[in-house]
């Protein structure tokens, strides 16, 4: 028993290795050379396409978005929290696929057999799993006061570029990349088990492979100022660049609406999808309940790591209320 346990751990390490391999090579993260590449590359068809007056630079990179103090504090915290992601090893992939493996032995479940059944249902599986408890995560970071006042930061952007993905606070960031790979590795585990009865080191690894270049090139438009909008029917089944972009406005029509990470299908099923309209005006930042621009709490690295913590130690000895949008 115990030599099976060790195999099976030692074929976990395995996988990590290929998993931070894949991960180290550039495949996922939205910043890696073969994103920006793809995502400047469908920026100048756009550009050919839709004929704006300005030149391809300045439309790609405006000065009301690139000289301005939100995008200034997007890179600290970027930076910031790359930093930190250096000596966290809270790597997604990682913890996610030793969850997975330890309620695969928890179960008492026999050792894999050397194939998968399945390769490409597994990998199918594995994403619709990971990327529905995304979907919760992220909505329940909207429903409770305490994580809220943490995820406001990420929303205080009033100019969105690709960089404000990385607007977090670090100890959200360290935080919430733990719970999240715990619930995905759950998530991915329990389906696992329940419909494939196999975890495959070349699965897992194709997953990461196929979410990545489902994102290539539109993923960095999510946070930009360029909307793309994709055809109705498809905004039912994938989140567009434009449908995340109305997910930041600060319109009461759109609060609480396109929590999903790759998959508009889960905000469909659950009643939270909005389609994006042509020519809909957007503005970014935190707003109160009637659309009104609030104040600017975050102007400086320094508040964005103070407000946060001080909001949420309030919240914690208060224990009342729910959060509304932008508060």
């Amino acid at each position: 028993m115990a030599a099976e346990s060790e195999a099976s751990w030692a074929l976990v390490w395995e996988q990590l290795k290929v998993l931070f391999g894949v991960y180290a090579e550039g495949l996922g993260p939205s910043m890696s050379p073969l994103n920006v590449l793809a995502t400047l590359a469908l920026c100048l068809v756009l550009w050919l396409v839709w004929k704006p007056s300005k030149g391809f630079l300045a439309w790609v990179f405006p000065a009301k978005v690139y000289r301005t103090r939100s995008f200034l504090l997007d890179l600290w915290l970027f930076l910031l929290n790359w930093f930190v992601g250096l000596f966290t090893a809270l790597n997604y992939a990682a913890i996610a696929t030793v969850t997975a493996y330890a309620l695969w032995g928890a179960l008492g479940l026999p050792a894999p057999p050397p194939e998968a059944r399945n390769p490409v249902l597994s990998a199918l599986v594995i994403f619709l799993s990971g990327d529905m408890a995304l979907y919760w995560f992220h909505r329940l970071h909207h429903g409770r006061p305490t994580l809220w006042a943490f995820h406001a930061l990420h929303h205080s952007a009033e100019e969105m570029s690709p960089v404000t993905a990385y607007r977090h606070h670090p100890i959200y960031h360290i935080l919430t990349g733990l719970f999240v790979s715990v619930a995905v590795g759950l998530c991915q585990g329990l389906a696992m088990v329940a419909l494939i009865g196999r975890l495959d080191v070349a699965v897992l690894a194709g997953t990461n492979l196929f979410s990545a270049l489902l994102n290539l090139a539109t993923n960095n438009l999510k946070h930009s100022h360029i909307r793309l909008r994709f055809p109705g029917w498809l905004e039912h089944v994938l989140i567009s660049p434009a449908q995340h972009q109305v997910h930041h406005s600060i319109d009461p029509k759109h609060f609480n609406r396109n929590y999903g990470d790759s998959l508009a299908i889960w905000d469909w099923m659950f009643g939270t999808l909005y389609i994006s309209q042509p020519d809909e005006e957007i503005r970014f930042g935190l707003g109160d309940a009637t659309g009104a621009p609030l104040p600017q709490r975050h102007p400086n690295l320094r508040t964005a790591l103070a407000e946060p913590m001080g909001r949420a130690r309030s919240i914690l000895l208060r224990r009342d209320g729910r959060p509304k949008k932008g508060l």
